[in-house]
């Protein structure tokens, strides 16, 4: 494991005590001090200005973070967006009209479907489009892709096996990430276990919630139960507020790693379904 993975790996080990998926804690967390470090320090850097004028910013919900990065954010915020607006009032005035043929097949679509993109603001619309990702969607993902290979690379530790037992497990869309990212078949079968068993007794916890909703066991009060509702919905869409990358297998080949990757890849396929099946029989 190298030094950058061992170190991402203590800070899994940390966030695995911590409630909800600890994947989604890190990337909650590097996100803030990412956000934080280009407020304080970067504000007036021209490579970091021009990165920002290539994406237009930030993501909506990045972007309304801002504000709580301190003190000094306000004047930081003013600076970088007064650039972007000034960015875009620059677009405004080169972008024209493109007068178009009337008979032509895209005008013939266009007057049948309103909703079809007009073929003659085509150009106006693609300046005025960010030409880059959010950087700090592109920071979260890279923190991410460290932390869900810290994870994987360690499924033989026992320290790591056992933080990941006592954890809340790894929202659905991080399991996915974490079985593309899987190179072995111990790591796989391991990742599987570990949460089948979870979201076996997830299960039982909802059904608890639910049972107790009856009118006739009201009475008893709560337990742990009471909150299932609002942890299922985390294990399925993520932790409130961390914007997730949905990720795609990729084919693989012929060879013995490329069938590992298209078991891991089928996995996820399954996964991805709206239903899914929790049974004893080896996947």
């Amino acid at each position: 494991m190298s030094n950058q993975h061992l170190l991402t790996f203590y800070k899994v080990i940390e966030a695995c005590a911590q409630p909800g998926c600890p994947v989604c804690r890190l990337s909650e967390n590097s996100v803030d001090r990412y956000l934080a470090a280009l407020m304080y320090e970067q504000v007036t850097d021209g490579i970091t200005r021009e990165q920002l004028r290539q994406s237009l910013g930030f993501c909506n919900q990045h972007a309304y973070r801002l504000p709580d990065t301190g003190g000094g954010a306000p004047l930081g915020i003013g600076i970088i967006y007064r650039d972007l607006l000034n960015r875009v009032l620059e677009q405004l005035a080169d972008i024209q009209y493109d007068r178009v043929r009337s008979w032509s097949l895209r005008a013939a679509q266009e007057a049948i479907d309103r909703e079809h993109p007009a073929e003659a603001t085509e150009a106006a619309v693609r300046a005025l489009k960010p030409k880059a990702p959010c950087p700090a969607c592109t920071y979260r993902d890279r923190m991410e892709t460290l932390a869900l290979t810290a994870i994987v690379e360690a499924l033989d530790d026992e320290k790591a096996r056992a933080a990941l037992e006592y954890s809340a497990g790894l929202c659905l869309a991080h399991l996915r990430r974490a079985l593309e990212l899987t190179r072995s078949e111990s790591a796989f079968e391991t990742l599987v276990t570990l949460e089948r068993e979870r979201l076996t007794a997830f299960l039982a916890e909802l059904d608890e919630f639910l049972r107790k909703n009856d009118y006739r066991f009201r009475d008893e009060g709560f337990g742990p139960e009471g909150n299932s509702w609002r942890r299922a919905i985390a294990w399925i869409v993520g932790q409130e507020g961390v914007r997730l990358k949905w990720t795609s297998s990729r084919p693989s080949c012929a060879s013995p790693c490329g069938r590992q990757v298209a078991r891991s890849a089928a996995c996820v396929t399954r996964l991805s379904t709206a239903t899914y099946t929790f049974s004893s029989t080896r996947m």
